[in-house]
Order: C-alpha cells, then structure tokens, then sequence
C-alpha cells in the first residue's frame, strides 16, 4: 500500500512570502528564475510549505543551502 503525502494547500499570503524568498534568493544567487536551479528551487521551496515548513526564516535558510549546493 503506497503512502500519501500530505500537502496543504498554499494560502495567498503564504505564496507572497514564498515568492519573496524565491526572489531574494535568486538575486543573492545570481540564479536565472526559469532555469532548471530556479525551477527545482521553487518547487522545494512550495513542497516545503506544503509539508509544514512554515516560518520565513527556515525558508531562507533552506533556500541558501540549496543555492549554495548547486555553485560550482
């Protein structure tokens, strides 16, 4: 029997946040936002939240790490 993961649904001003973090990140990255490194981003970015990663600081945070894992 496969197991189902739970995903909440992204309310707006938890998307005005995301897009925030995705922003700043890119810009402090120098990530092109539709490559494939920005793609990936946003989406374990949104996965995140919808799996209960809530706080904008734990975003940032993540968001820097996997910046950071992709350079070079």
């Amino acid at each position: 029997m496969p197991t189902q993961v739970v995903r909440n649904p992204v309310g707006p001003d938890q998307l005005n946040m995301l897009q925030q973090v995705f922003d700043q990140a890119c810009i402090e990255h120098n990530i092109n936002k539709a490559s494939p490194d920005g793609e990936a981003l946003a989406l374990i970015l949104v996965h995140s939240m919808q799996k209960g990663l809530s706080e904008k600081e734990k975003l940032e945070s993540l968001a820097h790490i996997l910046a950071e894992s992709r350079e070079p």
